[in-house]
């Protein structure tokens, strides 16, 4: 329409008045009838549509607004946009936006008219005119049915993951139960014998044993239970400036012995004068001695290896590594080492990794695993650099 009114009125320069007069008329006519279709099709639009000038005041307003949201009736011409709202947060939050804000953001708000609850989404644009001039343009759209869908899927995820859950933890918990119940009942039939209290001796010794046997499966299954707790109960975090070489020196010293009985060679490349950062001492600890376990673990049934611990920084962050020369990860399993209860170890809980990515999580940090079957795998943790807040350890569902 506009190149075509621009040649129209190029055309008229050179006609005589009465001619030019028609040309415009006819010009005028095809300006409103435009405009009168435009207007048509922002009516027939399924969404509220608000416009307004560079002033800030309403200049259109189509009619399926009011399907959604309450309105006042001032005279358009006089009006602030947010104005003709009737909620005080929807009008707070387009005038925000409108003044100081984004060029395009939106937010959902709750809404009820004559006794009939929804969901809808305000978005604000701004409009720009190759003339320099401004405005923004509201839409109000009815998602409802997106929400309800998202309720849906967020709540069958939440059901999923504790299905998965469960079953893990049943799966744990069955294996001790299994062992105390055979070993239960071996010292039920030992007892019920004539002769076994011929030797007393002999007795006493096999009934030890077995107890032995038993009390290790009930701290095995307490274990668990602690473990799962830990996985599931919100924990604080008490972070203090330290030293993260020092606690990676206190933490590995404890485990040499274990190291050297496998054969595993232990390299520490800790980079010299690494800044302080805020970290939960114990948390770090039991970082440390899971992603220490783990890489034992995957190297002792090679019969050695190398585990080298490093530590670097950059502009924001402070790295850690733990790498090992054992038998790496499958491709396929590499996006689900941190779920919940997921371990390729027959003796595994599948918890230690779950709880080492929600301790780095909750104090800032981010972890990831660079590995291949058969050539070991890196843990590269990064935590920020002095962060003072103290933040909640939580577990979030993947």
């Amino acid at each position: 329409m506009r190149n075509f009114v621009s040649a129209a009125l190029r055309r008229t320069q050179n006609l005589a008045p009465e001619e030019k007069v028609a040309i415009y008329e006819d010009l005028l006519k095809s300006i409103v009838e435009d405009d009168d279709m435009m207007i048509m099709v922002l009516d027939a639009l399924p969404t509220g549509v608000a416009v307004s000038d560079q002033d800030h005041r309403v200049v259109f307003l189509n009619r399926y607004l009011a399907n959604l949201v309450r309105l006042k009736k001032p005279e358009l011409s006089d009006v602030l946009v947010w104005d003709i709202f009737v909620r005080k947060d929807i009008s707070e939050f387009i005038r925000n936006t409108v003044t100081e804000g984004p060029d395009r953001t939106s937010r959902i708000f709750d809404s009820s008219i004559e006794k009939k609850n929804f969901s809808i989404e305000v978005t604000v644009s701004r409009l720009q005119h190759p003339s320099g001039k401004t405005g923004h343009i509201i839409n109000i759209a009815n998602v409802t049915e997106r929400e309800r869908e998202k309720s849906e899927k967020k709540m069958a995820e939440s059901f999923a993951s504790l299905t998965a859950l469960t079953a893990g933890v049943a799966h744990e918990l069955k294996n001790p139960l299994g062992s105390m119940s055979i070993y239960l009942q071996l010292m039920e039939r030992q007892l019920h014998k004539p002769e076994a209290f011929e030797n007393v001796d002999t007795c006493r010794e096999s009934l030890i044993s077995k107890i032995k046997v038993l009390k290790s499966e009930v701290e095995r299954l307490n274990d668990i239970v602690v473990d799962f707790l830990s996985t599931v109960r919100p924990r604080n975090a008490n972070l203090q400036e330290e030293d993260l070489n020092q606690i990676i020196r206190d933490a590995v010293e404890i485990m040499i012995p274990d190291l050297e009985q496998h054969n595993i060679t232990l390299k520490l490349e800790l980079e010299e004068n690494l800044p302080y950062i805020m970290l939960d001492r114990g948390f770090m600890r039991q970082v440390l001695t899971n992603l220490i376990s783990n890489a034992k673990d995957a190297m002792k049934e090679q019969g050695s290896g190398t585990l080298t611990i490093s530590t670097g920084k950059n502009s924001e962050s402070v790295i850690l590594s733990v790498a090992d020369t054992g038998t790496g990860i499958k491709s396929e399993n590499l996006t689900k080492i941190f779920d919940p209860y997921f371990t390729t170890k027959k003796s595994g809980t599948g918890i230690g990794l779950t709880l080492v990515y929600k301790i780095i999580k909750g104090m800032g940090g981010d972890i990831g695993v660079d590995s291949r079957q058969g050539s070991g795998a890196t843990f590269r943790i990064t935590l920020p650099r002095m962060e003072k807040e103290i933040r909640q350890i939580e577990w979030e569902t993947k």
